[in-house]
């Protein structure tokens, strides 16, 4: 009979062992081992450029009273190029460039294309108001100002001509004999901050600042949407859903969606900017990013719903919408 323990034995008990749980356990002193904490924060290096691509396909069913709806699908993909500055007085910098756009509009059977990489074979107007709202901003560079908690504060230009703030003044001077009242709104309106804090807040303002936090933690943030050219407010509830060498995931649930009724909209097919009378809406926002602060992926999906009226006739918009945000590269320069 062996009474020595085969070596296979000894392993199995080894690996038992080495198996137990290190942290929230007691050591031979009695104390117990730090907790497991997770620190995150978005981080913006200077001389690092970031390059991202962000995809949106949008779906609308407009319904009118009389029963009579509109369906139209807009797809719409933007590569924009990022660099931080210097922080200031009223923030951090981000200095924003979309170098090229691709746009698809379906209604029906129609379709009307854009691409900024080969502008002779588009198939749209350029004065076509739903183009005009998602390609305004192309190659016009804007600054997101960020505040310490990772909010964007301000949107301004970057003091050259041909930037957001110029065109803008452009619009607004110019405009007056070349454009129509609506056409005035619909490019002020696609050159709002709204709309630059959506292409270019890739974080979405899920972090306050630097964050150390335990695995369980749920913490709560104010957002701001725009989902088929409407703006829109959320308190999303925020956690850590998976993490694994210095990889993050986190899970943002909106559960409250509502539209910012101040200001008028553009709905496509309908003559003049209307109000918003009511809506509501909910979604997920999924955003993948390292313990460097680097952001390099968000997938957002949204379905809102929205009630306006032209004149006599109301309608209710259903919007279903999935954008994502991915990081293609970072580029230093000395």
């Amino acid at each position: 009979m062996n009474l020595f323990p085969s070596i296979a034995t000894i392993c199995s008990v080894l690996c038992c062992a080495l198996a137990l749980p290190l942290f929230g356990q007691s050591d031979t002193k009695g104390q117990k081992a730090p907790e497991l904490k997770y620190a995150l924060r978005v981080d913006f290096k200077e001389n690092v450029y970031a390059s991202y691509v962000m995809d949106e396909k949008t779906t609308v069913n407009r319904m009118y009273r009389d029963s009579i709806g509109k369906q139209y699908q807009r797809k719409v993909q933007y590569h924009f190029t990022q660099s931080p500055e210097s922080p200031k007085s009223d923030g951090l910098p981000l200095i924003t460039n979309i170098d090229s756009m691709k746009y698809a509009f379906m209604d029906g059977p129609t379709q009307l294309l854009y691409d900024s990489q080969n502008p002779k074979a588009a198939t749209v107007n350029t004065e076509f108001p739903d183009a005009i709202s998602n390609m305004a901003l192309l190659n016009h560079q804007f600054v997101l100002v960020y505040s310490p908690q990772t909010e964007v504060v301000k949107v301004r230009g970057v003091d050259q001509p041909g930037d957001i703030d110029w065109l803008r003044d452009y619009i607004i001077k110019e405009g007056k004999d070349a454009l129509d009242t609506a056409q005035r709104f619909t490019w002020l309106n696609a050159l709002k901050d709204e709309q630059a804090a959506w292409i270019g807040d890739v974080s979405k303002e899920l972090i306050s600042g630097k964050m150390v936090i335990s695995p369980d933690s749920v913490w709560k943030r104010s957002i701001r949407l725009r989902l088929d050219g409407i703006d829109f407010i959320d308190t999303v509830e925020v956690r850590v859903s998976a993490y694994s060498k210095g990889e993050y995931v986190l899970e943002a649930v909106s559960k409250a969606l509502t539209p910012v009724t101040l200001d008028d909209a553009r709905f496509f097919g309908v003559p003049a900017p209307v109000p918003i009378q009511s809506g509501s809406g909910q979604g997920v926002i999924t955003m993948e990013m390292n313990s460097s602060g680097w952001v390099k992926k968000v997938t957002l999906k949204y379905n809102a719903k929205v009630t306006s009226q032209y004149k006599r006739e109301q309608f209710t918009q259903d919007i279903a919408t999935e954008t994502t945000w991915t990081l293609l590269g970072r580029y230093k320069w000395n």
